[in-house]
């Protein structure tokens, strides 16, 4: 519905569709149940229960859109610099983590070698919890053995896609693909 995970600008299309469909679905449920409570002239009729029904669907895509108006996406001069630096790297943007206590919002990530490197421009992400969940989630779908590393500072960062860049291509690589994909599932 928004596109595909992982590519830049994911977060803000996210936005608006979402916000594009909650107003209508809206929309839909208020003209319903007035439209049936001014032709009926009560709410004793079939159309209030559909109208009240459908407000679960409603409300499904208000929380989403809630959610993607919370998330931060990468921004526009963070995507230069990494797509300058980023190479043979397959990476994602705009992937926004939840946990049970804190949130994470990663501008961009990859994985090469048996590493997860991350960059997030959000000042209040916690690194060492963020470093933790991303850790405990690959471990419990199977990838053992990673390094996970979360940059605030986009310097160091492409400094890092420059080090990974210069790994030898390994038989690992079917693996690093997982975990991408593994943390693309996770995210919002």
């Amino acid at each position: 519905m928004v596109g595909r995970k992982g590519t830049y600008g994911y977060i803000k299309r996210g936005r608006m569709v979402y916000g594009a469909v909650t107003f209508v679905l809206l929309a839909a449920v208020l003209a319903t149940y007035f439209g049936a409570q001014w032709y009926f002239k009560t709410n004793k009729n079939v159309f209030t229960i559909l109208a009240g029904l459908s407000c679960i669907g409603v409300g499904k895509f208000a929380v989403d859109l809630i959610m993607f108006c919370r998330a931060g996406g990468c921004s526009e001069s963070a995507r230069e610099a990494i797509e300058l630096h980023k190479g043979k790297l397959a990476g994602a943007y705009d992937l926004f983590m939840t946990s049970y206590d804190k949130n994470f919002a990663i501008s961009h990530a990859v994985c090469a070698g048996m590493s997860v490197c991350a960059l997030t421009e959000d000042e209040k992400c916690d690194v060492k919890s963020g470093e933790m969940h991303i850790r405990k989630m690959l471990e419990n779908d199977g990838f053992k053995g990673y390094t996970v590393k979360i940059f605030k500072n986009l310097d160091n960062y492409t400094e890092r896609l420059d080090g990974l860049n210069r790994l030898p291509d390994s038989k690992e690589k079917k693996s690093a693909e997982g975990a991408m994909n593994l943390l693309k599932s996770i995210s919002l």
